[in-house]
């Protein structure tokens, strides 16, 4: 027994002198402290001295760990927190046993919660101790010492991580001499993965030889994420010729296992690769790690400091930038192919908007996007459409609309390839924002001739001026007691609400409104199904972009998530009659789907803009091209706006329908209607009459005498006048009105 005390006692030693050969003296000096008081615990103790500093109790708690004594690691690691270790006695123990050691310990129930304040007390110590150059340049220094304290150096520098690197990186760029910076280099080959983001990082700075350097770094490090990086250095013709060589050899290297492969390396796949990685970003397919706050830690070089900087984005900010910079390599890398032309200008849309914000108007002066959209012209701005479209950017491709308004004309709107043109595919865009770009620009060519879809314009307009500002939600639930409920919830989350008792029902709303904002579908729906009304929803222009959230028993979770994966948009939450519950769940799948949807300002205006095009299209000149009998009936709802009724009034008078007619008639008849639209309606009565004759019944025809006789205002009254002799009154008739009208005389 007493042998195996002395050699517990010999291994404790051992472990207490491995320390750092800097810190000797340090720890020299602590063992002379006074002697602790015993570690009082209900078990036999194995070792002979107690420990007497921090270091060697840390030490204890690692030995009593591994020989499975918990009581005695936990009564060592109270002591150790009471003596309160500093920062630079953290590090050095993190130096010494390595990060995972206290991950390992605060992962120990029985250690809790004293081992997870170590390992908070020791991630704190690191992160301010990492970003101290001094301290990381007292290691780099020891790199020129002897191969024992270089090894030691070495194993620190790794343990600090990408700070390590980064200084690293900082004192390669600027050293002059030859041995130092191939110490440095090899030293970056011997640490750890993480460090890879750093030096990706720094592959934009304007040193070569430093490129070459990391470049070289990263083939030896054979971490995957090092493949697309390198691309464009190895083919890029304005790079060094050590450059391109490096990232060659690297690639080879990391892709194929071995450095002679180069000649498998080649531009054509280099083109590929980040043409398709840069459309993933796009999409925002691309999963970045994150950190404990949920953001990505984005190094990148900083000409200022000679070296990197990391700060920390969210993923669609790094998705954003990544996509902006590949698609731009692709680019250099073949400037010829109108497809990558369109690709960058895309991603460069799609940053800007992104960084300007919800809301933001688009700059279009000289030098912006927009602007250098103009001077690319329309073939390379349709591929830039189709681009947005796929990667689902819809506000990108309502600028790209835009320019297109601009700089296109009716030839585009021709069928290619029995597909149809991009322009005209718009108007089927899931985004209604989309949908009415793509009418605006059809209708700013003024086409002459019919085209294919060109039936989908009036039904996008209709659409549009069916927004009445506010969001309406839709719940479909047969239960009245469960659709109040919805309804409740639905007003709480600041919808207007609606309810519908089948899936058909629902979709009839969903479809003929342009104000819906979301959907709450009871998973058991019937007429159709679950299965079909989600399709059904999905597979219409009009409804695939709405937002759907399916309700119903956690038993049924699984299977309904199975089918809401196959769609976008859709989400389903637990059933509850709890209003406010229903809101609380719903509300940050509603908050990612509306993060880019347009603010009530640009609702009104677009509503406002797709009345103005119908006014325009009612012009005689615009009849025989498009018809607006689909628009009837959104236009008859407008006509309650007393700011739109006019138009909406003008629009009807273009609507050879005898329902449009009656309605004409019944407005001009309205007492309770406002003076201007009641003659409003009785002019575009008259026209109504005169372009496609009398439609109304003669019951109808003795109604709008009768208020004719009635009328007090005389402006309606010289109005109803020409109405009514629109309808070719009997001349014998009409002799006794002329004979019974008084003489008027000049001056009375």
């Amino acid at each position: 027994m007493i042998r195996w005390k002395n050699w517990l006692a010999g291994l404790l030693v051992g472990v207490a002198l491995n320390g750092v050969l800097a810190e000797s003296v340090m720890a020299q000096a602590e063992a002379e402290e006074a002697p602790a008081k015993p570690v009082r615990v209900a078990e036999d103790n194995p070792l002979l001295t107690e420990p007497r500093s921090p270091e060697t109790l840390f030490d204890a708690v690692v030995l009593m760990t591994d020989l499975a004594r918990p009581n005695l690691a936990h009564a060592y690691l109270q002591k150790l927190l009471e003596g309160k270790p500093n920062e630079a006695m953290l590090l050095k123990l993190r130096d010494k046993h390595g990060p995972a050691m206290f991950l390992k310990l605060s992962n120990d129930v029985r250690l809790q919660p004293e081992s997870i304040t170590l390992l908070e007390q020791m991630n704190a110590a690191f992160r301010k101790g990492a970003l101290d150059p001094k301290r990381v340049d007292a290691l780099i220094a020891g790199l020129s010492k002897s191969a024992a304290e270089r090894e030691v150096s070495i194993l620190q520098l790794r343990n600090a991580g990408q700070f390590g690197a980064a200084r690293l990186v900082t004192v390669l760029n600027s050293s002059k001499d030859p041995g130092q910076r191939k110490l440095l280099l090899y030293t970056l080959t011997r640490l750890n993965r993480e460090v890879v983001p750093v030096l990706l990082g720094a592959m934009n700075a304007p040193n070569p030889d430093l490129r070459a350097s990391l470049i070289e770094a990263l083939g030896w490090l054979d971490d995957p994420q090092a493949i697309m990086p390198l691309w464009f250095s190895a083919f890029d013709e304005s790079e060094s010729a050590g450059v391109t060589l490096s990232a060659r050899q690297a690639l080879a290297r990391l892709k194929f296992g071995d450095v002679n492969r180069t000649a498998d390396v080649s531009a054509f796949g280099a083109v590929a690769a980040l043409s398709k990685s840069a459309r993933q970003h796009l999409r925002g397919d691309q999963t970045w790690p994150l950190n404990d706050e949920g953001k990505v830690e984005w190094w990148e070089w900083d000409q200022a400091s000679g070296g990197v900087t990391m700060s920390f984005i969210t993923a669609e900010t790094a998705s954003s930038r990544m996509a902006v910079r590949q698609a731009r390599e692709a680019f250099e890398l073949s400037p010829q192919r109108i497809d990558l032309n369109g690709l960058y200008w895309s991603a460069r849309m799609a940053l800007e908007l992104y960084e300007a914000g919800r809301g933001a108007e688009v700059a279009s002066g000289p030098g912006s996007n927009f602007h250098l959209g103009l001077e690319l012209g329309p073939d390379v701005m349709q591929v830039a459409l189709i681009e947005a479209n796929q990667a689902e950017q819809a506000q990108v491709a309502v600028v790209a609309l835009r320019v297109l308004s601009q700089i296109g004309s009716p030839h585009l709107l021709n069928s290619r390839d029995g597909r149809p043109a991009p322009v005209v595919a718009a108007m089927n865009h899931p985004d209604p924002r989309v949908q009415f770009a793509a009418v605006s620009t059809i209708l700013t060519w003024e086409p002459t001739t019919s085209f294919r879809g060109i039936s989908r314009v009036i039904e996008v307009l209709s659409r549009t001026i069916s927004d009445a500002g506010k969001a309406r939600g839709v719940a479909i639930d047969a239960n009245d007691q469960r659709a109040t409920s919805m309804s409740a919830a639905l007003h709480e989350m600041g919808f207007e609400p609606d309810r519908a008792p089948t899936g058909q029902e629902g979709f009839k709303i969903a479809a003929e409104r342009g104000d819906v904002g979301l959907l709450l579908i009871e998973a058991n729906v019937a007429r159709w199904e679950l299965s079909q009304t989600v399709a059904n929803l999905r597979g219409d222009a009009r409804t695939a972009f709405i937002p759907i959230v399916i309700y119903g028993d956690e038993r049924i979770r699984d299977g309904v998530e199975r089918l809401a994966a196959k769609y976008s948009r859709v989400r389903f939450v637990r059933q509850t009659s709890d209003a406010s519950n229903m809101a609380k769940q719903v509300a940050p799948f509603l908050r990612r789907q509306q993060a880019d949807a347009p603010t009530q300002v640009q609702r009104a205006a677009t509503r406002k803009a797709a009345l103005a095009w119908l006014v325009t299209l009612a012009d005689r000149r615009h009849g025989s091209l498009f018809d607006l009998k689909p628009a009837e009936s959104a236009l008859r709802s407008v006509t309650n706006d007393a700011d739109s009724a006019e138009s909406a009034v003008f629009c009807l008078g273009a609507i050879a329908t005898p329902s449009a007619q009656v309605y004409l008639m019944e407005l001009a008849t309205a007492n309770v209607r406002p003076v201007p639209v009641r003659e409003r309606a009785l002019a575009q009565l008259t026209g109504h009459i005169q372009r496609f004759g009398v439609m109304l019944t003669e019951q109808r025809v003795l109604e709008l005498r009768q208020a004719a006789a009635q009328e007090t205002d005389a402006t309606l009254k010289v109005a109803f006048a020409a109405t009514l002799g629109s309808l070719h009154p009997d001349l014998r008739q009409a002799s006794q009105r002329l004979k019974a009208a008084p003489l008027r005389r000049p001056g009375t």
